[in-house]
């Protein structure tokens, strides 16, 4: 069983080594291809522990070990090149003391060594031919030196790869711990790191979490409730219900109480349950005309109706459209991980461009309803987000609302439709693409 060449690793035991295959395996999925035999599970375990630690020290006896095997000797000097990098602190704030952030940033930066390496590989065979003619001793020693400027080189801009993806991976966790506080653990964030590291590679997202972390996730549950003999206890009123007498009203003399009761005059017990909600369905116009901010604003506050079904207990559904309807993504409420990356990986790859129909996205919606078979007394919103630039008929979407059954709420982003303020439920025009016209739309959806 070898050492780390870290200190305060220790050994490289079972644990350490599930953790650098999770890394190795993740690097060789990412790349296509098989990762360099040199690059060990030993150095897999090193090159996490340089991310994971604080500040991390390389073992004073690492210098020898340079002139031993091949694959040890490139095993020290990656390390050591690495934590004597400047370039490391600036991975640091994303990676330190965070498991899923250190694997996505390991498996980042072996995946690049990798590349570099075989790349080097192939310059390096292709000088040897050539220089058959020179010295030996001279010849190897140039080699030497630029096999080790190489390394550094290539360390270099493998810590350029995995602060970009630590950086994105943190924003990440934060929204899916945001979203699903309190329902989520340390291991199922760390299951999720595939996951993680191909979304952060998506280009669209990091516009995206930037609107998401602008909103504040703080919204308060709304609580509607309906009245029901046996449910929870909130109060007190007035009435003849025997079942919810009030235990004051059993010490009362007969003629009183009867007479109480005849009356509805009794003291009660006041009781209710949380009312039965219907699903949160959340229409995106892709349109051309909502290209740049307002899509990706757009996004942002689909990610927050996301927080409030959860919290709701409601299932989750989201559809884009324009000219034509979208396959959609649907959610349960007992959110994980991996459910708010879907989403958001849902979110980033959709690009905008297209007409816009939104009578068939509300046609679809409504079919989409009832084929949920939520039950009569339950409330279906649906949340239209778009600029609004179409023409409906007033008839026929009434009609699309009372078969869907449900109420609409149109958000409009900067524009304005009359006909659809007209069969809407709710109406808010946005005016300006920030954090307070989010909150305004999370509010007025309750």
């Amino acid at each position: 069983m070898k050492e780390s060449l870290i200190e305060g690793v220790g050994l490289i035991d079972e644990v350490k080594l599930y953790r650098a295959d999770k890394v190795l395996r993740l690097a060789s999925k990412l790349r296509g291809d098989k990762l360099p035999d040199i690059i060990t599970p030993e150095l897999a375990v090193d090159i996490f522990y340089s991310f994971y630690y604080p500040i991390p020290v390389v073992k004073e006896a690492t210098k020898s070990i340079e002139q031993g095997d091949q694959a040890e000797s490139f095993r020290a000097s990656v390390v050591s090149s690495l934590v004597s990098n400047v370039n490391l602190w600036k991975v640091k704030p994303y990676t330190v003391a965070d498991s899923l952030t250190s694997v996505v940033a390991a498996a980042s930066f072996v995946e690049r060594l990798a590349s570099a390496m075989t790349s080097m590989t192939q310059r390096t065979a292709q000088g040897s031919r050539k220089g058959k003619g020179e010295g030996e001793r001279k010849g190897e020693g140039a080699r030497d030196n630029v096999s080790s400027e190489k390394i550094m080189e290539a360390v270099n801009k493998a810590l350029e790869e995995a602060e970009r993806n630590s950086k994105t991976a943190k924003s990440l966790k934060q929204v899916m711990s945001r979203v699903g506080a309190g329902r989520s653990s340390i291991l199922e964030f760390d299951e999720s790191a595939e996951m993680v590291m191909r979304l952060a590679r998506e280009t669209d997202i990091s516009r995206i979490l930037e609107k998401v972390e602008g909103i504040k996730f703080s919204v308060s549950k709304s609580k509607r409730v309906q009245r029901y003999s046996k449910g929870w206890l909130e109060g007190v009123e007035y009435g003849n219900d025997l079942e919810r007498v009030h235990h004051s009203q059993i010490a009362l003399p007969d003629d009183y109480f009867l007479a109480s009761l005849a009356n509805s005059k009794l003291l009660l017990y006041q009781k209710v349950l949380q009312a039965t909600r219907g699903p949160l369905y959340v229409l995106l116009d892709k349109s051309g005309s909502m290209v740049g901010t307002k899509i990706d604003w757009a996004r942002a506050v689909a990610v927050a109706l996301f927080k409030k079904a959860v919290e709701e207990s409601r299932i989750f559904y989201a559809r884009f459209f324009d000219s034509m309807v979208y396959n959609p993504i649907m959610l349960r409420p007992r959110s994980k991980p991996s459910d708010i990356l879907k989403l958001l990986s849902y979110l980033a790859r959709v690009k905008a461009g297209g007409g816009t129909d939104i009578t068939r996205a509300a046609a679809i919606a409504a079919e989409d309803l009832a084929n949920l078979r939520t039950g009569r007394d339950r409330i279906n919103d649906v949340v239209l987000i778009t600029d609004g630039e179409d023409r409906i008929s007033i008839d026929q979407m009434n009609r699309i609302i009372k078969r869907g059954k449900f109420r609409l709420h149109s958000v409009m982003v900067m524009g304005h439709n009359p006909y659809l303020q007209k069969v809407s439920y709710r109406y808010l025009a946005v005016k300006k693409l920030e954090e307070s016209e989010a909150l305004k739309v999370i509010e007025f959806t309750s």
